[in-house]
């Protein structure tokens, strides 16, 4: 199968028809790259929308996601046909579906990796994620599955971390795996953070962020631009977009948050606007003292 996917076509194609404000408003933080883009990407994760309300989405937000994640297992339980078309209007859409790594696990786990990746494609799938999360896989297993739906020709995602509380590896271990993907062919890397982003890699119970921790992973990456971090919480959002810039690969971004997101970004939400205001003019507010482990 050779897929063509928007991330290999030419950066910064033109968007279209302008916006309401853009010939008298600017962008507080400008940079943002169009569509199609090899970062600054948006994932979403899918717990099940109907079809429906995902074309409300793909005209509404279509712009600003990259990927499509049908979340988990979920694929597993619609219709070839209903599938095949949320499939198909992702891709005229100019986005990227994929089923989520749990569903591989569970191919692996009852041997039929093989099966998953023909089925994967006889649906119409560009993408495939290779995790394990909550099944553990030797390196050399995991090694061998990306480069084997990357010899058949599916853009790779795998994901880092596991689906249990706390940091459950170390951040020697956490860069070893990452590179170690990306020299196997990985396309990116998914860093875990669950639906929930709560009380799993990174995050504490209440969604705080382990700053000192995944400090010292960033400044080890050799390609951050080959990394997105599942942040669907707001206040990691803003973390990231405060330490990595306004083209830093988010996932896990519920669908219908990904025009809130977008405002993030291009700090048209007062969350960022703020940091392009002089403190004299900035209004103050409870939390300034912190604002997703960032001082002010």
């Amino acid at each position: 199968m050779t897929v063509v996917f928007p991330l290999h076509w030419a950066e910064g194609s033109e968007r279209g028809t302008m916006g309401p404000w853009e010939d008298i408003l600017s962008e507080p933080l400008p940079g943002r790259r169009p569509k199609p883009r090899k970062n600054g990407l948006t994932m979403v994760i899918d717990s099940g929308m109907g079809i429906r309300s995902m074309r409300d989405i793909v005209e509404c937000a279509g712009e600003w996601i990259d990927f499509w994640k049908f979340g988990f297992g979920t694929s597993f339980l619609y219709s070839s046909d209903l599938l095949k078309a949320k499939i198909s209007l992702l891709r005229e859409s100019r986005m990227i579906p994929y089923p989520g790594g749990t569903l591989f696990e569970t191919a692996l786990l009852q041997g039929r990796a093989d099966r998953f990746l023909t089925r994967a494609e006889e649906l119409g799938f560009p993408c495939i994620e290779i995790s394990d999360g909550t099944v553990e896989i030797d390196g050399q297993t995991r090694r061998q599955w990306i480069r084997e739906a990357k010899r058949r020709g599916f853009l790779v995602l795998t994901e880092t971390g596991k689906k249990k509380a706390g940091l459950a590896m170390t951040i020697d271990q956490y860069v070893d795996q990452l590179e170690k993907d990306l020299s196997s062919g990985s396309d990116y890397v998914i860093l875990e953070g669950r639906e929930s982003g709560r009380n799993v890699g990174f995050y504490r119970e209440d969604g705080s962020i382990l700053e000192e921790e995944i400090g010292r992973l960033m400044a080890r990456l050799s390609s951050p631009d080959r990394v997105i971090w599942e942040a669907p919480r707001k206040s990691q959002q803003e973390f990231f977009l405060r330490r990595l810039g306004v083209n830093v690969n988010l996932g896990n971004i519920h669908p219908g948050d990904v025009v809130a997101v977008e405002t993030l970004r291009r700090g048209l939400r007062s969350d960022t606007l703020r940091w392009t205001i002089p403190p004299s003019r900035i209004v103050r507010r409870s939390d300034d003292h912190v604002i997703a482990g960032v001082q002010f």
